[in-house]
């Protein structure tokens, strides 16, 4: 330990042994910086272990949630609230993700038949999508559009005189949609094999989500009330506003297809 007064080396003690200068204050600084040292090292790794478990968390939850859900989809959905927003919201982006990657599977699949085909003829069709305008884009997409058809949902409800809450609507009705998740994951699977019947799967879970889920959904808040706009005319506004909203956005959300019919018409026409 040197002496902070005269820099002396002492192997020990409280007092110099050349000019007689305490030394318990150094010492005192010294351990404390140790100990500070010491300290804070676990800090840094704790931080991104809250991440990791609270995800785990999350992950835990959400499967016990959707196995409830699948055991009595509409027992168990009709009794969902507010709870279970961060759930929703996990089903809404596996929903929106799975229909972009059906269509991109099945489109891709599609387009390597056709250009087997289109070869023997001599014409030349690109069999390669482009994954962002396939998949990123719709992604995207189909998004606003759930959130979108919760909103005209929401709005049917409100239309009804019940006082709820929008948080409460979309878990709800992202609790109906795990069903149809299902659905798409086995068409999804189905695209992946290249087996073209993976398309009618897809059109069962999109459009039966669509139709289904929010007569469902505003049915379930108005067991108990008979005042204001009725359940049909709810659902049917919800319906028109839906598929005004999927023309609207038909470009974003099926730009694959379109994409796809121009390579085949345009390889076999030489253009």
């Amino acid at each position: 330990m040197n002496c902070p007064n005269c820099q002396h080396e002492n192997k020990g003690g409280n007092f110099c042994e050349h000019c007689g200068a305490s030394l318990l204050s150094l010492g005192a600084s010294e351990a404390a910086a140790a100990h500070s040292s010491t300290t804070t090292v676990p800090s840094k790794n704790a931080q991104p272990n809250q991440y990791v478990e609270a995800t785990k968390k999350i992950s835990q939850q959400y499967f016990q949630f959707i196995t409830q859900v699948l055991k009595k989809p509409f027992g168990s959905s009709r009794e969902v609230g507010e709870e279970h927003f961060v759930n929703g919201i996990i089903t809404i982006i596996l929903y929106s993700l799975f229909l972009p990657l059906i269509l991109f599977f099945a489109v891709k699949g599609l387009m390597s038949e056709v250009s087997s085909l289109g070869s023997l003829f001599g014409a030349r069709i690109d069999a390669s999508p482009s994954f962002w305008e396939s998949v990123a884009l719709p992604f995207i997409g189909f998004i606003i559009l759930t959130l979108l058809v919760i909103t005209f949902t929401f709005g049917a409800i409100k239309l009804g005189r019940v006082q709820i809450g929008y948080k409460e609507v979309l878990a709800r009705f992202s609790a109906f949609l795990i069903p149809f998740v299902a659905v798409l994951i086995i068409a999804l699977l189905l695209a992946i094999s290249k087996i073209q019947f993976s398309f009618y799967i897809f059109l069962l879970g999109f459009l039966g989500s669509i139709m289904m889920i929010p007569p469902l959904v505003i049915a379930s808040y108005k067991k108990d009330n008979h005042e204001g706009f009725d359940v049909i005319y709810g659902s049917l506004a919800t319906y028109v506003l839906t598929f005004i909203s999927i023309y609207i956005m038909g470009d974003m959300l099926f730009k694959v297809f379109k994409s796809a019919l121009s390579n085949m018409f345009g390889g076999f026409l030489g253009l």
